[in-house]
């Protein structure tokens, strides 16, 4: 029986980039949030959201977008901003852990 060889493909994912993207759409997010919380009590005041899509080298491309008008608003926006902040934070965990795995990587090999 002959061995076959499988050739894996892998593609360079630069973490750092990901997650910087990420980084930049939650703090459009909370951005958003604030601004619709400020113009509660302006009438007629359009309200903003954040359009995501993804990045064709990984990550996110964002930007801030009208949106329609929400009866439920006060309570959708500060649960909006509080995604935003979470995913703020799982961002910078990453870039912090991806720095520490790298650093523990230079020392190995050092």
């Amino acid at each position: 029986m002959q061995a076959q060889s499988s050739i894996v493909e892998c593609r360079n994912v630069n973490v750092m980039s990901i997650a910087s993207s990420g980084l930049r759409a939650a703090s459009l997010g909370v951005q958003a949030a604030a601004s619709n919380v400020a113009r509660l009590p302006v009438v007629d005041a359009t309200r903003i959201g954040v359009a995501r899509a993804a990045a064709a080298g990984g990550g996110v491309d964002a930007g801030l977008v009208e949106v329609a008008p929400d009866p439920g608003a006060p309570l959708s926006d500060l649960l909006a901003a509080n995604e935003a902040v979470l995913a703020f934070a799982a961002n910078a965990t990453l870039i912090r852990r991806s720095d520490a795995m790298l650093g523990a990587l230079l020392d190995e090999r050092a």
